[in-house]
């Protein structure tokens, strides 16, 4: 079986998307958002409904107590990040335990330096995206990846600097029924992508593995 894996990284909602093949067909993909334990009730309902998505909640400490104090306020920050790192490897390891045999390949979004978003927000998924690095990268069972938000939306789309919402377009156009029913599509539209990518890696691995073995 080969697994492939994207992450979206997020300080409030990273998506995760997993496809698992067998013999070069899909038989199973798995959707899921983590975020604070914090539901709406739209969301409650979706949880509840869907069978290949599912919420992943940790408890997010409220950072606003420490607003006075900034030693406390980054340390709380750091202990939110490593909740959600904990919870993407446990994504991950809750559906590869007990397989045997499998491949595994993981796709992780870059950090996107051209963000219009604030400076400080920045280092933060900075931050994050080199602590889920710090996971993944250093066991030899997992074929690890970091890709520029720009090869994934060019992947996607054909178009290194598309916007988001061709993305998200693109993603309800293969998923039209789960992008229905899901209140953000974009926390997984782009994990989608990344998990496609790896495996196109995968295949154009095996492909030149042919060429070195002719």
């Amino acid at each position: 079986m080969e697994i492939f894996v994207g992450i979206d990284p997020s300080l409030n909602s990273t998506g995760i998307c997993m496809l698992f093949y067998e013999e070069d067909k899909l038989i199973k993909d798995m959707y899921y958002i983590i975020k604070p334990n914090k539901l709406t009730k739209k969301e409650q309902s979706i949880q509840d409904t869907l069978i290949n998505f599912d919420y992943i909640l940790y408890e997010k400490t409220d950072l606003d107590i420490y607003k006075d104090n900034n030693l406390f306020s980054e340390y709380w920050k750091t202990i939110n990040m490593i909740n959600i790192v904990n919870k993407i490897k446990e994504c991950i390891c809750d559906n590869i335990q007990g397989r045997t045999s499998y491949t595994l390949y993981i796709v992780q979004e870059g950090i996107s330096y051209g963000s219009s978003i604030r400076t400080k927000s920045v280092f933060d998924l900075a931050g994050l995206n080199y602590m889920i690095r710090r996971e993944f990268i250093k066991n030899e069972d997992i074929r690890f990846f970091i890709s520029p938000p720009t090869h994934i939306k060019k992947f996607a789309t054909g178009i290194g600097n598309c916007k988001k919402e061709m993305i998200i377009e693109m993603f309800k156009m293969i998923q039209p029924e789960l992008s229905k029913s899901l209140p953000k599509v974009d926390d997984i539209a782009d994990a989608y992508f990344m998990a496609k990518y790896a495996r196109q890696i995968y295949l154009d691995n095996l492909e030149e593995n042919k060429k070195e073995n002719f």
